[in-house]
């Protein structure tokens, strides 16, 4: 339990990071709890769903497709809550590529293992 409220928080903070990095993403300040919760449902359930599917066009651009399949994710999220906007899927790719590197970051620092 203590491991998932860590990694809620850990979103929560990287998903408030983002919106003040892209000028394309914004994120309300009363929706960044929904749209922390809903972006991990949206990671856990559909992305293994996504790369599976995806998998031939991930084998045949050497993993690169992997990055779209996590903008895609990302900009599900956006379309599922009300206070949160992101511009483009192009905004998406480059916003989960700095949330990856941002999660990363923060759970070596804060993260149990």
């Amino acid at each position: 339990m203590r491991k998932l409220s860590i990694s809620l928080i850990i979103n929560g903070v990287s998903l408030y990071l983002i919106s003040n990095l892209f000028d394309g993403i914004t994120i309300q300040t009363s929706a960044l709890v929904a749209m922390t919760l809903i972006f991990c449902v949206l990671n856990t359930i559909v992305k293994p769903i996504l790369e599976l599917f995806a998998l031939p066009f991930t084998i045949m651009t050497l993993g690169l497709f992997s990055l779209v399949v996590n903008g895609v994710v990302l900009n599900l999220a956006f379309a599922f809550v009300k206070g949160a906007s992101c511009d483009s899927l192009i905004t998406c790719i480059g916003a989960s590529i700095v949330l990856s590197i941002l999660n990363t970051g923060l759970q070596a620092i804060f993260g149990e293992d």
